[in-house]
């Protein structure tokens, strides 16, 4: 039996992801490639390996055997190759994989990636980017080697770093009669606040901001992704609070204004999490202490 270990990695990351179509979206391939991969895999090990059935995506025994011993067989070939990496007299290249939230994809991460692919243009980079709550859970189990998330994880599973301190704006619709004032929350009653959907640690910071702004008869809408809140701004549906570079280009280009509240909003955190029983390989190692010495610039 030979067992192919890139379909392997694209069967597990269909399983982490949920489903095909997620996957083929974060590999950037076609979905027929990555059905194609699962197809071929399960010839390989003569097992059913997911239950097809439009309703609902399940994995089978067998493919959550593959699963679990996947990883380890996947970590195993990369610390090989990670070996010769580390043995040889050239470029360094290769892989760098890494997970991070939206708000971290949105100025922090590619600023880090572009001074990093500077200085090594061979390596290739591969970042899954999802709401909090799936980042965290795939740095634990191991999906992840490592990820970039806005605030902080006080998980003792993992290790936290914050790497970065982003600023706060809370915006409102350029031609409310608040735009661009200091306001007391009394006069915003009613206010819709717009927050980013579930499992975001966004959302939980304008929560906790909500709680502290105690606006009379505030209503809370959710929306799904930043582009969408930032669109429901600008023509008036509410106001939220987003990370300044985030949202700096837009109070530029007048398509939303700032208000300011009696008690500022704290600058926030964007945190490096890590298993703290693994170790980096080469191209990891390089990418972390980049990022950490930038973090000390």
């Amino acid at each position: 039996m030979t067992l192919n270990l890139q379909r392997l990695q694209t069967f597990i990351r269909v399983v982490d992801l949920g489903g095909v179509t997620a996957a083929a979206r974060a590999l950037g391939i076609a979905q027929s490639s990555v059905s194609a991969a699962v197809s071929h895999l399960e010839t390989d090990v003569a097992a059913r390996l997911i239950e097809r059935d439009a309703r609902r995506f399940q994995v089978t025994d067998a493919g959550r055997t593959l699963v679990d011993h996947g990883r380890a067989l996947l970590a195993s070939a990369d610390e090989v190759l990670d070996g010769v990496a580390r043995a040889r007299d050239a470029p360094v290249g290769g892989m760098l994989r890494a997970g991070a939230t939206t708000t971290a994809t949105e100025h922090a991460l590619p600023r880090a990636l572009a001074g990093f692919l500077t200085s090594y243009p061979d390596v290739d980079v591969d970042v899954v980017v999802a709401r909090t709550e799936h980042i965290v859970a795939q740095v634990i189990d191991g999906a992840l080697p490592f990820a970039l998330i806005a605030g902080v994880s006080d998980d003792p599973r993992l290790v936290c770093e914050p790497i970065a301190m982003e600023q706060q704006a809370v915006i409102i619709a350029p031609d409310h009669l608040l735009a661009g004032q200091r306001v007391d929350p009394a006069t915003l009653h009613g206010t819709r606040l717009l927050l980013r959907e579930r499992g975001s640690g966004t959302r939980e910071h304008q929560l906790r901001l909500a709680e502290q702004w105690q606006i009379p008869a505030a209503q809370h809408s959710t929306l799904t992704g930043t582009s969408a809140i930032l669109a429901a701004v600008s023509h008036g549906l509410g106001i939220t609070c987003l990370s300044r570079s985030v949202v700096e280009i837009h109070l530029r280009a007048g398509a939303v204004a700032e208000i300011e509240l009696p008690t500022p909003v704290p600058a926030r955190p964007i945190s490096l999490i890590r298993r703290p029983n693994r170790t980096p390989h080469l191209i990891e190692e390089l990418f972390l202490a980049h990022l950490k010495k930038g973090s000390s610039v």
